[in-house]
């Protein structure tokens, strides 16, 4: 059965037990090889780095169907300030009489409710008939999926 020898990296013969000079034979040249083997100068031993692995890189192509949208929120909040805007300043071109029940500032925050909620009705439906009419243009396209691993 042959070993390596830790010192040299050769394989050994097994240690015969029943004959004596065999044996010394065999334990003296590892231990004049030993010395031998220290005595040159080394370099420090560095630390291995971990073998630097090659970035996988996975590509997928998948044919895709791209749908254009409206933003509906963006769209009803600017028509429910639209209103509210176009609202303040009617009330404030329309004069007011000398016995009037109300005050200037009564009359223009009622009709900024009034404005902001016929604005907000106008934005909702504006963004129903530009969402049917972005759908119709719908097509197709290729989208390209890397994974890297």
């Amino acid at each position: 059965m042959n070993t390596p020898d830790p010192a040299t990296g050769e394989p050994r013969e097994a240690l015969d037990t029943t004959a004596a000079e065999p044996v010394a034979a065999t334990i003296e040249p590892a231990v004049a090889e030993a010395p031998a083997a220290h005595a040159e100068p080394t370099e420090p031993a560095e630390p291995e780095a971990p073998a630097e692995r090659e970035p996988v890189v996975s590509k997928i192509e998948r044919e895709v169907t791209l749908e254009r949208g409206v933003r509906v929120g963006r769209v009803v909040i600017s028509f429910t300030i639209a209103g509210a805007f176009i609202a303040m300043l009617l009330a404030l071109l329309v004069p007011l009489g000398f016995d009037a029940d109300y005050t200037v500032g009564q009359i223009v925050g009622f009709m900024a409710l009034i404005g902001a909620i016929l604005g907000l009705a106008v934005g909702c439906l504006l963004a129903i008939i530009l969402g049917a009419i972005a759908k119709r243009r719908t097509g197709t396209g290729v989208a390209i999926q890397t994974d890297v691993r």
